[in-house]
């Protein structure tokens, strides 16, 4: 079994600002490591990371069209900022690092 054989799974990233609050702006570049440490030998067929950034929002406004008619308008937009893949593939037995970079 695979899953009793990983003693520790970590995806962590560089932080750009002071205070390592997880926020990217446009331009950036995001960095990070994958660590996994396993106790015994494993077959593993692929690793990959999916990195996904986006925005959404939704709002509505309400206007009066006249004495007795209300009028209502709803507004959505998503925007998609990052959708990367890598694929990560190790065969040594222990820790293995993973740098990744988009």
């Amino acid at each position: 079994m695979v899953l009793g054989k990983v003693k520790s799974f970590t995806v962590s990233y560089d932080c750009l600002n002071d205070s390592n609050v997880p926020v990217f702006s446009s331009g950036d570049c995001v960095s990070g490591r994958v660590i996994i440490e396993v106790t015994g030998e494993i077959r593993v067929k692929s690793l990959k990371i999916h990195a996904k950034g986006f925005a959404k929002v939704r709002w509505t406004e309400s206007r009066n069209a006249g004495s007795n008619t209300a009028y209502t308008q709803n507004y959505t937009e998503e925007v998609e900022y990052l959708n990367h893949k890598d694929i990560l593939i190790g065969h040594e037995r222990g820790k293995s690092v993973w740098i990744y970079l988009f």
